[in-house]
C-alpha cells in the first residue's frame, strides 16, 4: 500500500511541476492556459468552435469568449465557410504563428533542458518507467470503454 500511495504522490508532483513550467512558458506569450489549449487546436488546421469545444472539454460560451479575446489580440482569425455560410472556421494568425511556434513549450529543446544532468543509464530507466506506466494506463482506459 505504501508503494502505491508514494507512486500516486510522485505522479501528482510530476504533473504539478509540468503544469507550473507550462504556465510560466505560456505567460511569456501573454496567454492563459485555456487560450494556449485553444491555439494548440488550430495550430495545424482550422477548426470550428464546436470542434474546439469537443477537443478542449470546455463549454461553448467559455471557448467563444476565449476566441473573442484571441481574435482581439491578433492571435486568430474567423473566416466564413465559402460553401456553408453558417460555418465559421477559426484560423491561427500567420503573424502570430511564428511567435507561437518559437516559444512552444513542447519543443524537444525544452525537454532536453529538463532532462539535462541525468546519466544515459538514468534516462533509459526514466524512459522505460514512463513507457511501462503509459502502456498500463492505456490498457486500463481501454478496459473501461
Amino acid at each position: 500500500m505504501y508503494l502505491e500511495t508514494n507512486i500516486a504522490k510522485l505522479l501528482r508532483q510530476l504533473t504539478r511541476y509540468h503544469k507550473e513550467s507550462l504556465a510560466k512558458r505560456i505567460n511569456c506569450l501573454g496567454l492563459t492556459p485555456p487560450q494556449f489549449m485553444t491555439l494548440c487546436q488550430i495550430k495545424k488546421e482550422p477548426k470550428t468552435i464546436g470542434q474546439i469545444v469537443d477537443a478542449v472539454d470546455l463549454s461553448y460560451s467559455t471557448v467563444s469568449g476565449i476566441i473573442d479575446r484571441l481574435e482581439r489580440d491578433g492571435w486568430l482569425e474567423r473566416v466564413k465557410d465559402e460553401v456553408d455560410r453558417r460555418v465559421t472556421w477559426i484560423y491561427m494568425s500567420e503573424k502570430k504563428l511564428a511567435r507561437f511556434e518559437e516559444n512552444s513549450f513542447f519543443q524537444e529543446a525544452n525537454y532536453s533542458k529538463f532532462l539535462n544532468g541525468f546519466s544515459e543509464e538514468e534516462l533509459v530507466t526514466i524512459h522505460n518507467s514512463f513507457d511501462l506506466i503509459t502502456r498500463h494506463l492505456e490498457k486500463k482506459v481501454e478496459e473501461k470503454s
